[in-house]
């Protein structure tokens, strides 16, 4: 069976940080089959150190690229970050999704959630520890770690893809450079980016005005009142295409209702990866926090 974007992914992006995994001990699954779709089939890559045998809390990376960047996939993604936590004892895999030129979303959200099921659904044969996963990641993969952190669930997104009826909550859940407001984002965008409307249609199948619950349904501002696992929001304050001001009413507001959530504003990073020893040492403590302990 072919792969979900086959014929839409282009040649991808370097790495960022790349890795020789094998220089380290670090053993890779690579191109993991995790759901299979109308479009084709979708992949994961694993990273962990067989050398510890204890269960592995798991860590699942969810790349951007707008939903529609199509030389942006699962190879996209932090490998000095991820080296360090399979060094210390994670399970840490980075997954393909559908882009939007495939199928609109949120058939997206649906595959963050399959792969959560796929891997407490085979937490014994890879050594998981299917009671602690965290989701992670950066720009609309950021957004997507928004709504994956309401613990409480998102009915519209559940049992989708495969693995029907195993859980797909999660223990924790960071967001770089996300839109947790994506109201907020979506009107400041259209208002600034003469080619934010086309690429919306793109996204979301339509026009704003006829995907308005598309657009409720995908805003984890929608769910700021529900139950959320811990949550790091990590954002630079000269970020061009996410002002992290959009963000902090999420924040706030997760915080007044009881939820664990932290906001790590980044000076002068803008959109892009997030590195620095202070901002690496807050990612794995706390992962540590709420995966480990």
């Amino acid at each position: 069976m072919k792969d979900a974007n086959e014929g839409v992914f282009e040649k991808g992006l370097e790495i960022q940080g790349k890795v020789d995994f094998n220089d380290y001990g670090i053993t890779v699954i690579d191109g993991l089959i995790y759901s299979e779709t109308e479009d084709g089939i979708l992949r994961m890559d694993c990273f962990y150190d067989g050398q510890i045998k204890e269960k592995k809390p798991a860590i699942i990376w969810a790349h951007g690229g707008a939903f529609i960047e199509t030389h942006v996939d699962r190879k996209c993604r932090p490998e000095d970050k991820f080296l360090y936590l399979a060094q210390h004892g994670y399970f840490v895999v980075s997954i393909d999704y559908r882009f939007s030129q495939v199928r609109p979303f949120p058939c997206q959200m649906e595959e963050c959630k399959c792969a959560v099921r796929f891997l407490r659904k085979n937490a014994e044969k890879l050594g998981i520890d299917g009671d602690h996963i965290a989701f992670w990641g950066e720009s609309c993969g950021g957004q997507l770690a928004g709504l994956m952190a309401v613990s409480e669930g998102i009915e519209a997104f559940e049992d989708k893809g495969g693995y029907e009826g195993v859980s797909s909550e999660i223990q924790a859940a960071v967001a770089w450079y996300g839109a947790l407001d994506y109201q907020a984002f979506h009107d400041i965008r259209a208002e600034v980016d003469p080619g934010y409307l086309a690429a919306f249609e793109v996204i979301y199948g339509g026009k704003p005005e006829d995907k308005k619950e598309e657009i409720r349904i995908g805003n984890p501002m929608t769910y700021v009142n529900k139950k959320h696992c811990p949550f790091m929001c990590m954002c630079s304050d000269s970020d061009p295409r996410v002002p992290y001001k959009v963000n902090f009413e999420f924040c706030e507001k997760t915080r007044a209702n009881g939820d664990e959530t932290y906001n790590v504003v980044v000076p002068n990073q803008g959109h892009g990866y997030l590195t620095g020893e202070e901002y690496d040492n807050d990612l794995y403590g706390f992962f540590d926090k709420y995966l480990k302990n």
